[in-house]
């Protein structure tokens, strides 16, 4: 299949409502599939490159450049599919002594109105062969939310439900401690964490009122999760380390955080795709 445009299924970005549960040491916020505003800030310089030469005829031959098509490595090259996951589901409930671990993350909530917060890692893991992709890892990711809402305190209270998709990228190139995650100023270990919002929701309560929420929505690639171009640009690495990068085997580990407050019941699992670039 030949890349001819990015798409967005149903982009969605969110900010986490108060109360949610603080970001973990090293987790970028700010989407990995939003371009950087380094990386906006470099394309006049690259083209300027492009219009030192006068001849149409080299100009026409001329590869484009970043300026021209946003994502110069990706350009041309053939979408490959790389697998999927699905995580194990994060349920919030009253009582878990009749769940099963291998089949879901049972947390027992605290009583309304308080918040429940969690935050749960190794939730579906992929393991991707070296040079699965030449460079860049494009999703689509899918959240499923299920929410019942319910006051029975006597008073109008707060309802609360936010998640986000943790994902940690694992590669043997990040081992090197020489290497300093810039977001961070300490060495990667080995891994880059990043966040994708998914969905969040607030609004009160009336004293005896009930309320449910069922939701399902997509979001697609624009940069990806992972790029030789945000490697450089957002986490420091020479170009000839972003190309080895994607030389080297590649480990997605897949969690969950987030909060929800007034719920009798709240369950959360997303799915997540991958897709690859080839020459």
């Amino acid at each position: 299949m030949k890349w001819t445009a990015c798409a967005a299924t149903a982009a969605l970005f969110v900010t986490i409502t108060a109360g949610a549960a603080p970001a973990a040491k090293g987790t970028l916020e700010r989407s990995p599939d939003v371009l950087a505003p380094a990386q906006l800030a470099k394309r006049p310089a690259e083209k300027a490159a492009l219009s030192l030469v006068s001849s149409p005829t080299v100009l026409a031959a001329a590869a484009p450049t970043i300026d021209d098509v946003g994502d110069v490595e990706s350009f041309g090259k053939n979408v490959i599919y790389l697998g999927l996951a699905q995580t194990l589901p994060v349920t919030l409930t009253d009582d878990c002594s009749t769940s099963d671990p291998t089949l879901e993350r049972c947390i027992v909530q605290n009583p309304p109105p308080a918040i429940t917060s969690f935050d749960e890692a190794g939730l579906a893991t992929m393991n991707l062969p070296a040079k699965s992709s030449k460079s860049l890892l494009c999703f689509t990711l899918t959240p499923f939310i299920f929410v019942n809402w319910q006051n029975n305190t006597g008073a109008a209270q707060l309802a609360r439900f936010s998640a986000v998709a943790d994902i940690t990228i694992a590669n043997p190139l990040l081992n090197d401690p020489s290497l300093i995650d810039p977001n961070t100023g300490l060495p990667f270990g080995g891994i880059i964490q990043v966040a994708l919002s998914t969905w969040s929701k607030t609004a009160t309560l009336q004293n005896g009122e009930v309320d449910n929420e069922r939701s399902t929505q997509s979001r697609a690639c624009i940069a990806g999760i992972i790029s030789q171009r945000a490697l450089v640009d957002n986490y420091g690495l020479t170009a000839a380390q972003a190309k080895d990068f994607f030389k080297k085997p590649i480990t997605l580990t897949f969690g969950a955080r987030g909060s929800a407050s007034m719920s009798t019941f709240t369950q959360y699992f997303y799915g997540f795709r991958v897709y690859g670039d080839a020459p």
